[in-house]
């Protein structure tokens, strides 16, 4: 098991049209690639973009222009000299595919936001809550509604991944958690609203330990 593998995921994530939470839209604003626990580019301890010196209190922006065809967006919203936010359009086509934020505007890009079928609309986003570099929330839109309903945590910091919420019908409420509450990689417990009514019902034993 991965470290962000889901368990509370199908083969068939399901059509349904709602979920829990607003996933947003990716299409002119933040959104990323698939992280590990490395890093995001352009972190504190790079310099100042384009600038010996910063230049406080004026935003900026900078556009390159690839020889690949795709265009990097990098942009300075508080005119610290250090990147805000920076957007990957891998075919120009005006839809970043992958964005990279810094969320406290604390020089490092903490958060991940990713449009995976270059749709406009965000799929999924990755955050390191607690600048440790790794990746300590994810959440993912699987029926593309534009609606979070899929959430992976690392409620302890420690590099794993160790609690999973899901809206498996995709009514706009969450229906199943699994929590690793030993830090062994597996679940132990398991809490599902089985009657839709938005209190868990059931609180049983590890559901994939032999018997």
């Amino acid at each position: 098991m991965s470290e962000f593998d889901d368990p509370t995921l199908t083969d068939d994530p399901g059509t349904g049209h709602e979920g829990f939470g607003n996933a947003g839209d990716s299409g002119h604003e933040p959104g990323y690639d698939q992280p590990g626990h490395d890093q995001p580019p352009y972190g504190h301890d790079q310099p100042p973009y384009g600038h010996d010196q910063p230049h406080y209190g004026e935003p900026d922006s900078i556009v390159q222009h690839n020889p690949d065809g795709s265009t990097d967006v990098v942009i300075d919203l508080d005119g610290d000299g250090y990147a805000d936010v920076v957007k990957h359009d891998a075919d120009s086509d005006g839809y970043a595919d992958t964005t990279y934020v810094d969320s406290n505007h604390d020089g490092r890009l903490d958060t991940i936001l990713k449009d995976y079928d270059d749709d406009g609309d965000l799929d999924a986003a990755f955050a390191d809550t607690n600048a440790d570099g790794r990746i300590d929330y994810a959440a993912a839109d699987l029926n593309d509604d534009n609606k979070i309903d899929h959430i992976t945590l690392d409620t302890d910091y420690d590099g794993k991944a160790d609690t999973w919420i899901a809206d498996v019908d995709y009514d706009g409420k969450p229906d199943v958690a699994f929590v690793d509450t030993n830090n062994d990689g597996t679940p132990d417990v398991a809490v599902t609203d089985t009657n839709h009514d938005g209190k868990p019902e059931q609180q049983p034993v590890n559901p994939y330990a032999a018997s």
